[in-house]
């Protein structure tokens, strides 16, 4: 029997799990191509549903009370609050702002807990059965609270029999943040974090008063830092702060809406200290945070395996920080630790309480979206005919290495199944040869359009990882950890590398099939299995999911070759 996870907020999606092993899993954004994408998630589920040989036994729904009730009734709330994050709407006034402001204050907690949690069930629950009844299915629903949904996607996907659980994000159902214990199956919450102080708030209004966008563009704040001198804020610890006495994060400033307190920051220190020293204070102020959190639980618990989702942990300089805690022997990052992770987290969670048994097997791949045989693919290219040219290739493997390494080819590159989650891992990837440093601005300029001061990621073989990266502690196949290049390569990696010298990498096994098979040809040719990897999408829109999404990028971008399936496509 089988359980289907659905989240219905910002970045929607739907997962299906059985057994304790994730089966499929995909966002509605690469459905309707708006990135974040907000509301019930049709298309998702129809996939889902059109999966052959399962049969739906549960619906797993995060999120019960809040925000999530208020946007199941007024389903455009949802939808101008992520206008407003991304940029595509008025900024609210001052008074708009202040009104907001009191408005999150008296339900930023959701107390009296128990009432929202009963109008979440009650209300929400008749809305959702009815889109799912709408969709043909008629399953009994369980919900899962927000938390304990990120809670559940970290452990279950880390494979540890006893683990330390955290979670911190921005807000969700009443909560910033969690710690747990997961023993055996069992998930036994020890501390809570509410809402009203949240590290993830702080760092979402710190990306909004450098005028970047909320929920979206967190690692340009992160990627800024690095250019900073040293600069320590202390009054940072008025908005959000951990204090180990009273094991909880406290907050002293009157601003809770974040773009009132996003305002505050650019007021009162971001004319004074500059975006950039901002930026690495506000960075530096959530390390410490997060690893005094993590120190105490770990000094108590003696548990040393760590487990972590949300939003915060989508921060790869706050993982590297964690990851080399003499106190950590082993840490897994839920892949897609966002609220577009919610969905498995919650399949996952139901699909144990149903069966009672832990698999204790780690996620080894992600890879859970749709996947398009060279029928359909030779389909797209075909209605496309009048504008590019394409042929068969045996071994594209070797053709597309040597594009890149001897011609200096941008190759975008379309195989298999497509990833779950926020990072390409060589299903949808745009790949450069990472020794030439203007590959960075090459794709800027005719793909990507970022600031100059973001990083591209990278891939490298498993076999290499141990000499190009330097500590390297142990294998990361989703790009959730950052770590510093060794003296010896950073000419090799220049594409790939921050200013900083540290690189995103994706550790890429056997198990990756034909990407494996890429980054070998590579290392033949170069002497190192190493790759830019950055999302195969154009600037402001999502990964791409279909043949024909890929297809439409490269005639809309100043890229000129498309590697799809066992096809070369070029631009006439």
């Amino acid at each position: 029997m089988a359980v289907i996870g659905i989240h219905d907020m910002h970045d929607s999606g739907a997962a299906l799990a059985e057994a304790g092993i994730p089966v499929s899993a995909v966002n509605e954004e690469r459905f309707t191509r708006k990135k974040n994408d907000v509301g019930f998630p049709t298309n998702s589920l129809r996939f889902m549903a059109g999966l052959e040989g399962y049969e739906i036994d549960k619906v797993a729904v995060p999120w019960i009370g809040g925000s999530a009730l208020i946007s199941r009734l007024f389903p455009g709330f949802e939808r101008k609050r992520r206008m407003l994050w991304r940029h595509e709407c008025r900024r609210p006034g001052e008074l708009n702002m202040r009104l907001r402001n009191v408005a999150f204050k008296l339900i930023q907690n959701q107390h009296p807990r128990a009432v929202w949690k009963a109008a979440g069930e009650g209300i929400g629950g008749r809305i959702i059965r009815k889109r799912l009844a709408d969709e043909g299915i008629k399953k009994d629903i369980v919900f899962v609270e927000h938390h304990l949904a990120h809670a559940a996607g970290a452990y279950f996907g880390s494979g540890f029999g006893e683990a330390l659980i955290v979670t911190l994000d921005g807000a969700g159902d009443g909560l910033s943040g969690t710690v747990s214990i997961g023993d055996n199956g069992s998930i036994e919450r020890i501390s809570t974090f509410n809402a009203s102080a949240s590290l993830g708030i702080l760092y979402g209004a710190a990306t909004l008063a450098c005028d970047f966008r909320y929920g979206e563009d967190e690692g340009k704040l992160m990627s800024l830092a690095a250019y900073s001198y040293p600069t320590e804020i202390k009054e940072l610890d008025d908005i959000a702060r951990y204090d180990p006495a009273s094991d909880s994060l406290q907050s002293l400033s009157g601003a809770k809406y974040e773009f009132l307190l996003a305002e505050q920051i650019r007021n009162r220190y971001l004319w004074r200290y500059g975006r950039e020293a901002v930026a690495y204070a506000v960075q530096k102020h959530l390390e410490e945070q997060v690893i005094s959190i993590i120190r105490k639980h770990i000094r108590e618990t003696k548990i040393h395996n760590l487990a972590v989702a949300g939003g915060v942990f989508s921060n790869i300089k706050l993982n590297m920080a964690i990851d080399s805690m003499p106190e950590v022997k082993d840490f897994f990052v839920f892949p897609h630790m966002g609220d577009g992770g919610l969905a498995l987290g919650a399949a996952y969670y139901v699909d144990f309480q149903e069966r009672g048994k832990l698999e204790g097997r780690q996620l080894e791949d992600i890879c859970l979206g749709p996947s398009y045989g060279n029928e359909k693919i030779e389909e797209a290219l075909k209605k496309n005919g009048r504008h590019l040219s394409y042929r068969k290739i045996e071994g594209i493997e070797r053709h597309v290495a040597e594009l890149i390494v001897e011609k200096n080819k941008i190759v975008l590159w379309f195989q298999g199944n497509m990833e779950y989650g926020p990072r390409a891992l060589g299903s949808r990837s745009v790949l450069a040869y990472p020794g030439d440093g203007a590959n960075r601005d090459r794709i800027n300029s005719i793909i990507k359009k970022r600031p100059y001061f973001q990083p591209f990621a990278s891939s490298i073989l498993h076999e290499d990882a141990g000499k190009v990266l330097n500590p390297y502690r142990r294998p990361n196949r989703f790009m959730t950890v950052g770590y510093t290049v060794d003296e010896h390569h950073r000419k090799d990696m220049a594409a790939a590398m921050h200013v900083d010298s540290t690189t995103r990498p994706q550790v890429v096994t056997e198990t990756s099939g034909r990407y494996y098979s890429l980054l070998k040809n590579v290392k033949r040719l170069s002497g190192l299995g190493a790759l830019l990897n950055t999302s195969l999408n154009k600037h402001g829109y999502p990964i791409v999911m279909t043949p024909e999404d890929a297809v439409w990028t490269l005639l809309n971008t100043g890229a000129d070759t498309l590697a799809i399936g066992d096809y070369i496509a070029e631009k006439k």
